[in-house]
């Protein structure tokens, strides 16, 4: 049961990080980009700080939503 529930709150995790890395993908929240760039003065800084935050969540929803091969390999024996 625990680990069910564990499952449950990795699979929940993995989902939202991937839905805060499609968020911080910079092709459609005007707003906070522009704000972001107000603050430094820049295009490149603001796309390269965007693009960072992107990559981060990408990383996080890989490692969260990545299958446990060692754990699957002795089910399977």
């Amino acid at each position: 049961m625990i680990k069910k529930a564990k499952h449950a709150v990795k699979t929940n995790a993995a989902t939202g990080a991937l839905m805060i890395a499609m968020f911080f993908n910079p092709l459609g929240f005007d707003a906070l980009f522009a704000l972001v760039m107000k603050w430094t003065g820049s295009y490149w800084v603001t796309d390269a700080i965007f693009y960072g935050i992107s990559i981060l969540f990408f990383l996080l929803y890989t490692i969260l939503s990545r299958k446990d091969k060692k754990k699957k390999s002795l089910e399977g024996a």
